[in-house]
């Protein structure tokens, strides 16, 4: 199972300052890409992911008025909610991608976003 986090640099990076150690040990582990904004994920990008692999994709932004590009977190949402209604149209559970909003302070939302996807994707394999 291979699941990958596409996230906003600032959403992310200060996590990693702020709570190195804190860190949960993901199974399996999450492959992050890095973006300058979670508005620059690409519905092509997405799909690309699915198609070498990646069995659940979820894309971390800012919380709400928390965006340094003002409503970058907005526009990555419909991002997400469009290819999700593809990915319904393709025959792949758009249950497969999610959209989170975290606190730039708060790791943990990191690692609850992470595991949530964890989970669902492998209920959604075991079934």
């Amino acid at each position: 199972m291979r699941i990958i986090a596409f996230c906003c640099h600032r959403a992310l990076s200060r996590k990693f300052e702020l709570a190195p150690k804190s860190r949960v040990l993901f199974e399996p582990a999450i492959e992050i890409v890095a973006l300058p904004c979670s508005s620059k994920v690409e519905t092509l990008a997405i799909v690309k992911a699915f198609a070498s692999g990646a069995g659940g994709i979820f894309v971390v932004g800012c919380a709400d008025g928390k965006c340094h590009l003002l409503g970058g977190n907005e526009r990555a949402r419909k991002i997400v909610n469009y290819t999700k209604r593809l990915l319904d149209q393709a025959g792949i559970e758009s249950s497969r991608l999610e959209m989170f909003q975290v606190e730039t302070s708060q790791w943990q939302d990191f690692n609850q976003a992470a595991l949530t996807m964890i989970e669902r994707i492998k209920s959604l394999e075991s079934s």
